[in-house]
């Protein structure tokens, strides 16, 4: 299974710098298979499809982060300034995020977010 991870928000301070993100992790898996095309031909297909939402606590690196509860009362994992430093850009987040799942040894990140 592959791990990957979706912003729920993204806050910003001053409407310049980054002070606080929530995120939610997803695990799931690649598989293949054929699609019609607008000619009428088949083509294989190979996609990466979340079949999972994680809970923050099963997670190793995300066992002692602040959790906020979304809107259907399920928990996320908030990052903020103490966490990730002064930062303007979605760039510079997204860095952070996937240095943060990096350090779970036990899950194997999708290539977009390695």
């Amino acid at each position: 299974m592959l791990t990957d991870y979706k912003f729920w928000y993204i806050q910003r301070a001053d409407d310049v710098h980054i002070s606080e993100c929530a995120v939610r992790f997803f695990e799931g898996e690649v598989s293949t298979k054929d699609e019609l095309q607008i000619d009428g031909s088949a083509k294989s297909v190979t996609r990466y499809r979340r079949t999972l939402r994680l809970d923050p606590k099963s997670m190793d690196h995300t066992k002692n982060k602040k959790l906020k509860k979304d809107h259907k009362n399920r928990d996320v994992v908030t990052y903020d300034t103490s966490d990730f430093g002064v930062i303007s850009t979605d760039a510079e987040l997204v860095q952070f995020v996937n240095s943060e799942m990096r350090k779970d040894k036990t899950r194997n990140n999708i290539p977009e977010q390695a």
